[in-house]
């Protein structure tokens, strides 16, 4: 059962002092036995390793998002790969339970994958919008005109419709939707294996409690960050496209490891990891990443000399350039 508190100190319901939490991270604390919360709102916070310190909370915004998300119903507007991987991390998570999902595909063997997961599968999308208030729009974006506007008479006021179909605009799904309420997310293929980078951009009639909700969702599967749509084109530049340039680099990396002698399975291995490490280091001290390359970079050293050749070779502008042009592409995209 959720605990439902919140530090009235604090403007952001995820910041305890300098503790920062995300709301996925928050709904998994608040859900933990190891504390009690009294009618009161003074909670010991043991826990989280302050022996005594009791802190006095506002039964506000916690009460609110674990009374959303046990009224949220997810229903699945196409089954394929991106779909499934957002209901495994829904499921996994415990923020929405499979058994309170339905989806709908007209590709029959995509639709027991989603009934081995537990969940619901419905004969039409009409029938979809019937049972579920929070839509997920999961079609490739060719078909996305006529797939909602053939359930635009189904839809109304009540229903969240979150879009991850590729350039296209709020506006565009709004006329198609009529008075559904719009989230338009670019999320990115690591959302297979949990960890996602994706923005998000709320439609004019979405409100804050559909931000926090969808924010919830998708951190689930990796992160999310709230942008104006106009700048959605440059997350698709970053991170919409950015996993190829970086599937690119780890092979560049093992096919030199292998020119200098490494057998392919470690080359590629030692690639990977080596990116995955890196990553991880920049994303948890916080450190600027030209930081965390100066600390691996010793003078007259082999790292010195790489660097070189990269920077000469235009290494840098290219990524850059890489982004600006994914970027420019996908608002060409979003004009069609």
């Amino acid at each position: 059962m959720f605990c439902h508190v919140l530090p009235s100190f604090c403007c952001d319901w995820r910041h305890v002092g300098s503790l920062e939490l995300s709301s996925l991270a928050w709904f998994k604390i608040l859900e933990d036995g190891n504390h009690m919360c009294s009618r009161s709102c003074t909670c010991s916070f043991g826990f989280l390793g302050l022996r005594t310190c009791q802190i006095r909370f506002a039964c506000v915004a916690v009460a609110m998002a674990a009374d959303m998300l046990a009224n949220t119903r997810v229903g699945f507007i196409g089954a394929g790969q991106m779909a499934e991987a957002i209901a495994r991390g829904l499921d996994k998570a415990g923020v929405v339970p499979a058994n309170k999902m339905c989806a709908s595909d007209v590709n029959v063997g995509r639709m027991k994958v989603f009934e081995s997961l537990g969940t619901s599968v419905c004969s039409s999308n009409t029938k979809l919008a019937e049972t579920s208030n929070v839509l997920i729009l999961a079609v490739k974006p060719q078909v996305a005109e006529k797939v909602v506007t053939d359930m635009k008479p189904s839809l109304s006021k009540d229903h969240l419709l979150v879009s991850i179909a590729a350039g296209i605009p709020i506006s565009k799904l709004q006329d198609w939707a009529g008075e559904a309420r719009i989230v338009r997310v670019m999320p990115n293929v690591a959302c297979m294996v949990g960890e996602t980078a994706a923005g998000m951009s709320l439609g004019k009639t979405a409100t804050p409690a559909d931000s926090d909700l969808v924010t919830t969702m998708f951190e689930s599967v990796g992160k999310i960050h709230v942008v104006d749509e106009k700048l959605l084109n440059a997350v698709t530049g970053v991170s919409g496209s950015g996993p190829a340039y970086i599937f690119m680099a780890i092979e560049a990396l093992a096919d030199g490891g292998v020119a200098a002698g490494l057998t392919r399975d470690v080359a590629m291995s030692l690639a990977a990891q080596t990116v995955l490490g890196s990553a991880k280091m920049v994303l948890e001290t916080k450190k600027h990443p030209g930081e965390l390359k100066d600390m691996v970079t010793s003078p007259a050293g082999t790292t010195i000399a790489g660097i070189r050749e990269l920077e000469d070779r235009g290494f840098r502008s290219a990524l850059i350039n890489a982004v600006v042009a994914g970027a420019k592409r996908g608002e060409e995209m979003s004009k069609y």
